[in-house]
């Protein structure tokens, strides 16, 4: 394998760790730069790149040692880490993943869009951080396009989910109507609104926000019509709330069992609901000793989403050819690459043959109509070479094979 592309994966998912274990190591947005510059400066690794969200945390290295660089990686980002909740790929295996992965087809919720912006977003701080080299730019870039590719040519785009929206829907099952419910969505960033946008969309007529920084409460209160609140006021704010829904980034608890009346809770006719969507939890695991309270966070979501199965997995049908093709398309296009100071050293060398072969035949005294001949023939001969090292590049992996080892792939997974 050429060491310009030797790729290598190391990550978790819901699929491997249940929530506890997964905020124990998210890398929040203002720490990926630095943990980019950490991965880069270790021995061996040419290129670096973090995707970490609410359900994964994923790193790919691009790396002279190849799969020996998962170890580095794994002391760097997953210290003291249960090794069953890991999984580590390399070369096409790490392209399946992560064409998977883009596509929507790896998430708690099947298809949810928010992973697209999410990769987009890891790779303009690679970007600048100067982490990406040619090798990963390519996967990165032809991963977008695969999972854009899915969601508008498969039923995976169709009614996509997201973890906000099945938040919400676990909420209906639980009040049955949304008509007199009153709810507060502690935190008024990009997932807070979303969830209060799900909510106002299924009937929620009372709608308030609790947030750190007071002002953008006060935005989304105009907005929705509501009521904001400063986090310091919680308490006071979960006294009307029979739905509490916290989206909050911090490494410490936001919601925790004092801020919930005992005496209020007891007097109430219907269980209060809390659903944490945060990763790190935001919500105090006290809270569901609580009388009265029912505390859901995102493990529990995934039954839910599990309870759908059957639809899931009509959706995904048709998404294997798109990811093949895109899988070749992808090595083909990386093994092409590599032939390229092969093709300047074949390019300069028929340069060299035609000259030398022109001077032995007319000297000083070539005619110009023979030099353009002479050029003409080495371009298409040249042309010749290039077709038949984009077929050789086409070659490599061929789409059946590919498609054996996506279908062993999937195996793997069940």
């Amino acid at each position: 394998m050429d060491p310009r592309t030797a790729l290598t994966l190391v990550g978790l998912s819901h699929r491997t760790a249940p929530v506890a274990v997964r905020e124990q190591y998210v890398v929040s947005q203002e720490d990926v730069p630095a943990c980019l510059r950490a991965l880069i400066a270790t021995p061996g690794v040419c290129e670096a790149y973090v995707l970490s969200t609410c359900n994964r945390t994923e790193v790919l290295v691009i790396g002279e040692r190849g799969r020996e660089l998962a170890a580095p990686v794994r002391a760097q980002v997953f210290r003291n880490i249960d090794a069953a909740h890991l999984y580590e790929f390399d070369d096409v295996q790490a392209l399946i993943h992560f064409f998977r992965v883009a596509s929507g087809l790896d998430s708690l919720v099947l298809g949810e869009s928010e992973i697209l912006g999410q990769i987009k977003r890891g790779l303009e701080v690679a970007q600048h951080e100067k982490t990406l080299g040619p090798a990963l730019q390519a996967l990165l870039q032809q991963a977008l396009h695969t999972g854009k590719r899915v969601r508008t040519e498969t039923p995976v785009g169709q009614g996509t989910l997201s973890v906000a929206r099945v938040g919400v829907e676990l909420a209906a099952r639980v009040f049955g109507s949304f008509g007199s419910v009153h709810a507060l969505v502690v935190g008024a960033g990009e997932t807070g609104l979303l969830v209060a946008r799900h909510l106002r969309d299924n009937g929620v007529k009372d709608l308030a926000f609790a947030n750190r920084t007071v002002a953008r409460a006060e935005t989304a209160a105009r907005e929705f019509q509501g009521k904001a609140w400063p986090l310091a006021e919680l308490s006071q704010a979960t006294r009307d709330a029979d739905l509490v829904v916290a989206c909050v980034e911090a490494n410490e608890f936001a919601v925790e069992p004092a801020h919930f009346d005992v005496k209020t809770l007891k007097r109430r006719d219907r269980p209060m609901l809390v659903v944490d969507l945060s990763v790190p939890r935001a919500v105090d695991p006290g809270v569901r000793a609580l009388s009265n309270v029912l505390l859901y966070d995102l493990d529990d979501l995934g039954k839910v989403v599990n309870d759908n199965k059957r639809g899931r997995d009509l959706a995904v049908e048709g998404t294997a050819e798109i990811l093949v093709a895109e899988l070749h398309k992808f090595l083909a296009s990386r093994a092409y690459a590599a032939f390229g100071p092969a093709i300047a050293t074949l390019r300069q060398r028929f340069d060299t043959v035609r000259e030398e072969v022109l001077d032995a035949i007319a000297g000083a005294k070539t005619d110009p109509k023979n030099v353009q001949i002479a050029h003409e023939l080495t371009k298409r001969l040249m042309d010749v070479a290039m077709v038949q090292m984009k077929e050789g590049a086409r070659s490599t992996r061929s789409e059946e094979a590919l498609d054996r080892e996506y279908q062993r792939f999937l195996d793997h997974l069940r």
